[in-house]
């Protein structure tokens, strides 16, 4: 017979506890020790993500590949040395086809577009002279005369609306070892800002001043001083406050101090010089245009290297959020966005009044910028709990999910550690730690307010769920089924 007995021991018990809160809350209880082990099954236990995730880890030759790839994709990325080489109208630089009008995130219908984006393309319409006011833009976009296509189809990029018109000037900027090109726009600054998703007359006439006299003006001292090379300012930026995608006060300033000297060079006057130090000097995000361009050729000379698991673009208008990853070539996966719950709303203002997650910008963080480099940015802090430690707290975790780091970027507040660099989709697949974006929050419905917050997004981690379906198709690993939205690069 069978029985039960108790052992004694003169040592106390103690219980490492694995994944179960109930069994851990029972033990302590009973005023045993615990230590808990934050232990989760690998994709949440996902059946077809655990089978490619453990059929990449046995193929020893697939994983050869992958680990080659993703070398290749990271040489790339710390080779790159981008620099503004001209600015010129984005008809000109771009080829934009007439009454085209370019967006932010991934491709969408008028009849889809978000609050601020909707809004932003009828200010842009009207700027281009294309109809007079709001009604007569509207008419044209219900009869399909504008089109609508998204930035990054033209090697383009844009923050929030991201919207780019045929006579705005572009910023010009070239990726010297590979020879490819970005474009962006200037920053119009803040208050009521195409970029903002809200105009008015005053927003217009700014346009204007942007077109007829601060391109002119920048293209001529960019002519006297020679190429701007955007990543040496956005390293000094990083030792100065600014992680460079929220903030870019420090990286501003750095860019009126080298440049205005050549532009008083070639023979721009006084007065107009005058009126562009205080136009930047009051838009502390005059520079986030130049590391976006920078951050665009740099991440598009890693793209389209067969059996990268590495992002290499990430992208939102306010409705649907596009991941690039290199190994998926001109295949990108959409997903809807995440809604902005994890912002600071300024008074007055909530997550029901924002609109979705937008802008371009986000590729700010497959750089190792942004949200990677937060650490540098202590007045972010609240963005990731309100302390240096918590910023420092988050690289760590963002750590867990990059192959490697920016061997340009680093953060003084961790004894000059570089910023991560590299997000994986495997690691994010299987740890379910996601990147998160600095970044602003724009009003839904209001025509007269736009920015109602600022804080960080998430990226829904579905998409690298989808990603990773999308690669093992790509490398015939058979799955029970896959529910990716893949879409095609025009």
């Amino acid at each position: 017979m069978v029985t039960n007995k108790i052992i004694e021991s003169e040592d106390k018990l103690k219980v490492i506890n694995i994944g179960l809160d109930g069994f851990a809350k029972d033990m302590r209880q009973q005023d045993i020790s615990v230590v808990d082990v934050d232990w989760y099954p690998p994709a949440d236990g996902d059946p077809n993500l655990n089978e490619i995730l453990k059929t990449i880890n046995f193929d020893q030759d697939l994983l050869k590949r992958i680990k080659n790839a993703n070398k290749m994709v990271i040489e790339r990325v710390k080779n790159a040395n981008p620099q503004v080489v001209d600015i010129i109208s984005a008809e000109e630089a771009l080829e934009l086809p007439i009454h085209t009008i370019l967006h932010s995130g991934p491709p969408i219908e008028w009849d889809r577009m978000c609050g601020p984006q909707k809004r932003a393309v009828l200010g842009a319409i009207q700027f281009e002279g294309w109809a007079d006011d709001e009604d007569g833009a509207i008419k044209l976009l219900k009869k399909e005369k504008i089109t609508l296509l998204p930035c990054h189809q033209y090697d383009a990029v844009g923050p929030m609306t991201g919207i780019i018109s045929p006579s705005m000037p572009v910023l010009v900027t070239k990726n010297e070892p590979y020879g490819n090109y970005g474009f962006s726009t200037f920053n119009e600054g803040r208050g009521n800002t195409l970029w903002f998703g809200i105009y008015d007359m005053g927003t217009l006439d700014r346009l204007k001043w942007i077109r007829d006299t601060l391109g002119p003006a920048m293209k001529a001292a960019v002519k006297i001083h020679g190429p701007i090379n955007v990543f040496d300012i956005v390293e000094q930026g990083l030792q100065m406050g600014d992680e460079c995608h929220a903030r870019h006060a420090a990286s501003t300033a750095l860019l009126i101090k080298q440049l205005i000297p050549s532009m008083l060079d070639a023979g721009v006057s006084g007065k107009t010089v005058s009126s562009i130090i205080r136009f930047m000097n009051e838009n502390s995000h005059f520079f986030l245009n130049f590391t976006l361009s920078a951050v665009k050729v740099t991440m598009d000379s890693a793209h389209n290297i067969p059996f990268s698991t590495i992002v290499t673009g990430m992208s939102r208008n306010g409705v649907d959020f596009m991941l690039r990853v290199s190994g998926l070539g001109e295949n990108y996966i959409v997903g809807p966005v995440s809604s902005m719950d994890n912002a600071v709303y300024y008074t007055g203002f909530t997550v029901e009044d924002a609109a979705g997650d937008i802008g371009d910008s986000a590729i700010a963080e497959t750089c190792g910028l942004g949200g990677m480099a937060i650490a540098s940015a202590p007045s972010l802090a609240p963005f990731v709990g309100g302390s240096l430690s918590d910023e420092i707290e988050s690289i760590q975790k963002l750590n867990s999910i990059t192959l490697d780091t920016h061997n340009r970027f680093k953060m003084p507040a961790m004894d000059m550690e570089n910023t991560p660099l590299g997000i994986d989709i495997l690691r994010v697949v299987e740890t379910r730690t996601v990147p998160f974006i600095t970044t602003g929050v724009l009003h839904e419905t209001s025509p007269v307010v736009g920015q109602i917050g600022t804080g960080i997004s998430n990226v829904p981690v579905t998409l690298f769920d989808q990603a990773l379906m999308a690669l093992a198709k790509e490398w015939n690993i058979i799955t029970q089924s896959s529910d990716s939205e893949i879409h095609h690069s025009n």
